[in-house]
Formats: structure tokens, sequence, C-alpha cells
């Protein structure tokens, strides 16, 4: 049976799909875009070093997005975790507070677009929303195995929800509309957010965004319908989707999705490039222009998705253009609100 879960995080995701006019734009790339906004992000931190040293230009970042149309906002946690800023001299209350720092920022940037278009006329980008990062365990090592799933010795279960628990409940403090288990790369962390969900009594819906490179399984091989169902079965799961993918692949995977549930499918590609693990570094020329990535789109509506936006590589350009295509046909005039 399709869609056994449903639950009130799906609802209130839902309801933010139909004030969104049947769809939901997210925003695109943050580290790359800070980085075009002269931050230097050659640290295992990534883009979470600019929770500390450069707020103002995420503040920025999240403002274009804005700007360029999305509904929802990705804090800059990704890579931010208790453990990397304690491995940095910080203390785990500073730690914490950093982490709510992110979300506060996020805020900010809501409040701040908000303010300047109390008296315009502008089209319709209702609601705007704000969704906590959290990153796999990979992400917080930055050796690449956030690419390949592969733990090691550290693939349990109860590792993982140990590594993970305080960093949920100090996201989930600092009250996002969302939580964001994003580029989940196999079945195993996936199950232990489920149970952390359960465990820490979070309320926030979240959703889960898994990655593939090959269109058919996430990057551990582990089975994508073996993940989404995981996801599915989880009453605290609004949204199942994919992220940080080539956009070739994301059709056929959003037709495997839809087979094992009916809560929203979100989407958000990255630019089609390739990620080096070794050398660390994003392989050019492999990638799609802004016209030919927002070509997809259409087709990944009828599909089913319901949120789309883009991952790494991506640009305010690329969703802008998202969001006049997802809005050609609607002269509707609003304001946004929060």
């Amino acid at each position: 049976m399709v869609g056994t879960a449903g639950g009130v995080a799906e609802e209130a995701v839902r309801r933010w799909v139909a004030a969104g006019g049947g769809r939901l734009v997210l925003d695109g790339g943050l580290a790359t875009e800070l980085e075009a906004n002269g931050a230097d992000l050659n640290d295992p931190l990534w883009s979470a070093k600019c929770i500390l040293a450069s707020p103002h230009l995420i503040r920025k970042v999240h403002m274009d997005y804005l700007e360029a149309g999305a509904n929802i906002i990705i804090t800059a946690s990704y890579q931010a975790t208790i453990q990397g800023f304690e491995s940095k001299g910080f203390s785990k209350e500073q730690s914490e507070n950093l982490l709510t720092k992110s979300v506060e920022i996020a805020q900010e940037a809501r409040e701040m677009f908000l303010k300047e278009h109390l008296d315009q006329s502008i089209p319709a980008q209702k609601p705007i929303l704000v969704a906590a990062s959290i990153g796999s365990f990979g992400a917080y090592l930055a050796d690449g195995s956030e690419y390949s799933g592969d733990y090691g010795e550290a693939g349990t279960i109860e590792f993982l929800k140990d590594f993970h628990r305080r960093r949920l409940q100090v996201l989930a403090e600092a009250g996002p509309d969302l939580i964001a288990f994003e580029t989940i790369p196999n079945k195993l962390e996936a199950q232990a957010y489920v149970e952390l969900l359960e465990e820490c009594n979070i309320h926030i819906p979240a959703w889960f965004s898994f990655n593939s490179k090959d269109g058919v399984n996430i990057v551990s091989g582990d089975s994508l319908i073996e993940c989404a169902t995981i996801a599915d079965k989880c009453a605290k799961v609004g949204a199942v989707g994919i992220n940080c993918t080539p956009p070739r692949f994301i059709h056929g995977l959003i037709l495997s999705i839809r087979k094992i549930t009916d809560k929203p499918i979100l989407i958000y590609p990255n630019s089609g490039e390739r990620y080096d693990g070794e050398k660390k570094e994003w392989v050019e020329s492999t990638g799609v222009s802004d016209g030919d990535f927002v070509s997809y789109v259409n087709e990944w509506c009828k599909d089913g998705a319901a949120l789309i936006g883009g991952c790494c590589r991506t640009t305010p350009n690329t969703i802008r253009a998202i969001h006049r295509t997802l809005n050609q046909g609607s002269n509707t005039q609003q304001l946004p609100v929060a």
C-alpha cells in the first residue's frame, strides 16, 4: 500500500504547498554563493565556518534567493556539528549557540525581506519558510564519504543517533519551520534519523532527501525504494525526495519514490557537475546551463514533484528561472507572508 503513514508533518507540508499555488520553490547552492561573495571555505566546517566568521554573507545569500523567488531557504548548518565546532576549540555551549545562530540568520533574512517588500505588490511568493539543514555524518567527516555512504566501523545506528541527537534537539529548539535531513547517503542513517525524531519527540515537520549517482540507488548502493519506504513510514516526515544528484536522473528517481509514498516529493538537483571526493573539487564541463536545468522543471512537475530547487553549483539565477517557469501564466499579485 502506498502512503501508509500520513500525519501532522505531511499535512503541514501539503498546506504550505497549497498556499504556494501547488508548488514551492527551494533555494539553491549556498557554499558556492558564499564563495562568490568573498567567503573562504577552505575548512572542514565548509559553509558552517561563515556562521561565526561572516554571518552577514550568509544573510545576503539567503536574501538573494528570496529575491529570486524562493519559498524555502535552508540554513548554513549542513556541515555544522557540535563535534566539529568543538574540534576547533569551541565549548559545547558555544557550539550549540552557533547551531542556533544558523537558524536565526535565516529568520533574520526572512524578516528583512518581508519588511523591504511590505508596501510593494510583488508576484505571489508565499509561504516563506526556514528549513534547518542537517547533513550526514559523512558531511562532518569531510572526507568524501557523504558521497559514498561508507562509514566503516562508525556505521551503526546507535553511533549515528548519538552523533546527531543533540544537534537535532538544538536546531529544533531554534524554531525553524522545517528540518531538512539532506544528502542522506545510506539506509542506516535514514533509520537513525527516524528513530531520533521519535525519541526526541520532534514536532517540526521534517523532510528526507537522498542522493544518487546512478539514477537507481542512493550513493551507498542501498535501494532508493527501501530508503524512501523508511521515510514514508515515519509520520514525522512530511516530504521525501532527492538532492545533490545530476538533473538527468531525477525523472526516474521521482517515479521510483512515487511507487511507495503519497507524501509530497521534493527535488533539488545539483548543476550536473561531478564532485571528485578524493581531489575535493568539482569537475567542470559536466554540468548543464540554467536554461537546460530549467527545461527539466515541467517534466518534474508532471512526474509529481511539489517542491523544486537546486543544490550544489546552482545560483539565484537558477532559482529565478525555476520560479518564472512555475509561475508562467499566473498574474496573481499578493504580498509574501511567513
